[in-house]
């Protein structure tokens, strides 16, 4: 057992990097609303003035390239680490993601509250939670 405590903030960040990644590329390739964002707009994105179209699907991709950003720290960090650790590393990686994972929640939850949208922000608040106990997990 005591062998498989060094692996286990493995196996709690690398499902939340797997998932951001189909999130970025969800959000990176995206020409329209994701579900979620058009039931709470009421509208579908083509129905928007060119120019808003724009600018909505300029900030998905900002959104796609921080869930890029999580997807590759939590995939590749956790192996490196593992083999070559670093205690700065061990707390800079996962609080980074932490952060934009609490934030993600913070979002979709406020947007879920105002509109009664099915937004994710349960799947964000695992994400956190899950970074969290990994962190919790590796002894910081």
């Amino acid at each position: 057992m005591k062998h498989f405590l060094p692996l286990l903030p493995l196996f709690l960040y690398l499902p939340v990097g797997l998932v951001s990644f189909s999130m970025a590329a969800k959000s990176l390739h995206s020409r329209s609303f994701i579900p979620f964002h058009q039931q709470a707009a009421k509208k579908p994105l083509s129905s928007l003035d060119p120019p808003l179209q724009s600018v909505i699907l300029a900030l998905m991709r900002v959104s796609g390239l921080g869930f890029l950003v999580v997807g590759l720290l939590l995939t590749i960090f956790p192996v490196v680490n593992y083999f070559r650790p670093h205690r700065f590393v061990q707390i800079a990686i996962p609080a980074v993601c932490l952060v934009y994972c609490t934030g993600l929640f913070v979002a979709n939850y406020s947007l879920h509250k105002q509109t009664k949208a099915a937004t994710p922000w349960k799947g964000a608040l695992a994400a956190a939670v899950m970074i969290a106990a990994g962190m919790v997990a590796a002894g910081l």
